[in-house]
């Protein structure tokens, strides 16, 4: 049973160090000029598509920053404009308080005059008609 277990470590060992190798191997061999000259291009088209990237966000960035701008100034303007009908809403509340008062003031004239119709009516009754339910 320990034989077994060894003999898969030593080639799990041996394997890992062949493929090492190998890699090394690779990493050292110096390559070809067109080869070289490949990997340059490669390089070169990666470099100008991370120029155009960079160019774009640029853009878009520019155009963020004016959008940003503008809506500064927009929100100054509905400032402005919110701050003009102060004025007019305060004179509003003003006359939504007078309109109030004066409601109330109805009110208490109309129920007034419903307490002097009834007393006029109960008086006429009493002077004419002499009801003796009416307290005399």
């Amino acid at each position: 049973m320990m034989e077994g277990s060894d003999a898969r470590r030593r080639n799990k060992q041996r394997s890992h160090h062949d493929e090492r190798n190998k890699l090394l191997k690779k990493q050292s061999k110096s390559t070809p000029s067109a080869t070289a000259a490949q990997e340059a291009r490669e390089i070169t088209s990666s470099l100008r598509r991370t120029k155009t990237m960079m160019q774009q966000e640029l853009s878009r960035i520019s155009n963020v920053s004016e959008s940003i701008n503008q809506d500064g100034i927009t929100l100054n303007e509905t400032k402005g404009q919110h701050m003009g009908m102060k004025g007019g809403i305060k004179s509003a509340g003003g006359s939504l308080n007078r309109l109030k008062l004066k409601e109330k003031e109805d009110e208490i004239i109309f129920w007034a005059s419903v307490v002097f119709f009834y007393i006029a009516v109960l008086y006429v009754l009493w002077t004419r008609i002499r009801i003796p339910f009416l307290l005399w």
